[in-house]
């Protein structure tokens, strides 16, 4: 097969992969979101065994919350729901389940993004400007390395290809006008939920093209 025969198959970046893939899709952006409200809630003070119900005292949370206090709980709960995320992502893009190697990969890539949304939190009443700056680049540099393990390549491989750097791009841009109109004001989910759908859909097609 030819290099233009091998390019002519590549899919575009707004792909539709079928209704079983989409509902996916619509799934784990489900998965993400919740992580993302309660993970606000408990890093706003709220009670966690009000967010949490009856798995806060079935799983005996309340040891770990009085040693990593609001902020660390919440980004250790989200970190949870992201693994669950990312799991079901790598396994819809490749159609196999996670082997030993790519589950670490998964798990440290879902703890840096928590991080990401943990200091992100903290720097917004700093330096507003510095926490957009800080935001954009780390979910860039996150959504790469996801990208990288879907298709099993180095963890921190910079792509040389322009249009998985602009799908990249445009996925993470779309996720942090959402999650900033959400922080801004809480009411408007619906923006968050909208710029998470874009941003998966993307990248679900970002991670077909090599």
């Amino acid at each position: 097969m030819t290099r233009p025969e091998v390019a002519e198959k590549q899919p575009g970046l707004l792909h539709f992969p079928g209704i079983a893939h989409f509902l996916v899709v619509i799934i784990f952006t489900g998965i993400e979101m919740v992580g993302l409200v309660k993970w606000l809630a408990l890093s706003n003070g709220t009670d966690p065994s009000t967010v949490l119900g009856q798995a806060y005292s079935i799983l005996q949370l309340g040891g770990i919350f009085s040693r990593t206090g609001a902020a660390g709980f919440a980004a250790i709960i989200l970190a949870v729901f992201l693994l669950v995320e990312h799991i079901i992502t790598q396994v819809d893009a490749t159609g196999r389940f996670v082997s030993g190697k790519q589950f670490v990969e998964i798990l440290i890539f879902s703890s840096l993004e928590s991080a990401i949304w943990l200091v992100w939190l903290e720097l917004i009443p700093v330096n507003g400007l510095l926490a957009f700056t800080f935001f954009l680049a780390a979910l860039f540099v996150e959504h790469h390395i996801a990208d990288n393990v879907k298709k099993s390549l180095p963890f921190l491989k910079l792509s040389s290809t322009r249009l998985v750097f602009t799908g990249l791009l445009i996925l993470t841009v779309s996720e942090v006008i959402g999650a900033v109109v959400w922080i801004g004001n809480q009411n408007l989910l619906a923006v968050l939920i909208a710029g998470s759908l874009i941003e998966h859909y993307i990248a679900r097609n970002v991670g077909l093209i090599r």
